[in-house]
């Protein structure tokens, strides 16, 4: 059976009849974490970074905790001079400078960032793209390089399958080229040393937010003065005379309180109410 066979007996199966028997390589799926299943995001990144042939990838965050149980994969495929593009975002200022850092270490990794803050636009991208002869296996979906993305949380995402001609692969490695080769996407050597300091300073601002109290809204509660003590006081004793309406005027150091059907009225100076 030819590969072109061999997909569409995995579309069948995937997207008409889950019964209709096809073999696991050119079927689409659902990837997710599920420990009881004994299921991560990551061995699905890992098994298509061993067969491919290159390899493009587009996140918006990358920890060290993401990309160290992948370095020996990724080593593995600098050994065997397996092309990568790894575009990335400084977005929220969260990606880990030593994590960039190591990617860029790899001879056959080139690494980008996008700077959302010149290009005035979000960027939080999720697909890892592989290219093996003619065939694409792209996941995408909500995964980052992030240790919890790829191991622990509750992640939607799906394997996709396409020849370099079909509809999909061509939509999507065109958003990714264009995202790649835009101005706004720097280079290692041109983004590394600002993004760096600044992610410091930020970093330490969380960590002082952290350990700051969190004041209660308790000591922000209104609190009547002296004076205005004094004209709430006055207020209780009408009520408490049996009057059913009362005014308050309150000009710049004086308050008068009126009674309504008396010939009367009480005057405490004092501060505004």
């Amino acid at each position: 059976m030819s590969k072109i066979d061999e997909m569409r007996s995995g579309f069948e199966t995937a997207y008409i009849d889950g019964a209709v028997a096809s073999g696991s390589t050119y079927r689409p799926r659902f990837v997710s974490n599920n420990y009881k299943k004994g299921k991560k995001v990551l061995s699905s990144i890992e098994d298509e970074l061993l067969t491919c042939d290159r390899f493009q990838i587009s996140v918006a965050f990358i920890t060290m905790s993401g990309i160290t149980p992948l370095l020996q994969t990724l080593k593995e495929l600098e050994k065997r001079n397996i092309p990568g593009e790894i575009l990335t975002t400084n977005y929220l200022n969260f990606s880990e400078p030593r994590a960039l850092e190591k990617l860029n270490s790899l001879s056959n990794i080139t690494l980008k960032m996008f700077d959302v803050e010149r290009a005035a636009e979000g960027f939080h991208t999720k697909g890892y793209i592989f290219k093996k002869d003619e065939i694409y296996r792209i996941i995408i979906g909500s995964s980052n390089i992030t240790s919890a993305a790829l191991t622990s949380n509750r992640e939607w995402n799906t394997k996709l399958l396409s020849t370099e001609q079909g509809e999909m692969a061509k939509e999507i490695v065109a958003e990714f080229r264009e995202l790649w080769n835009s101005s706004y996407a720097l280079f290692y050597d041109e983004f590394y040393e600002n993004y760096k300091e600044r992610y410091k300073i930020i970093k330490h601002q969380r960590e002082i937010a952290k350990e700051q109290e969190i004041t209660s809204i308790e000591s922000y509660k209104l609190k009547p003065n002296s004076m205005q003590v004094k004209f709430i006081t006055n207020l209780r004793k009408i009520v408490e005379s049996g009057e059913q309406r009362a005014l308050l005027i309150s000009a710049t150091g004086e308050c008068v309180i009126m009674m309504s059907g008396r010939k009367s009225a009480r005057k405490s100076r004092g501060s505004a109410a």
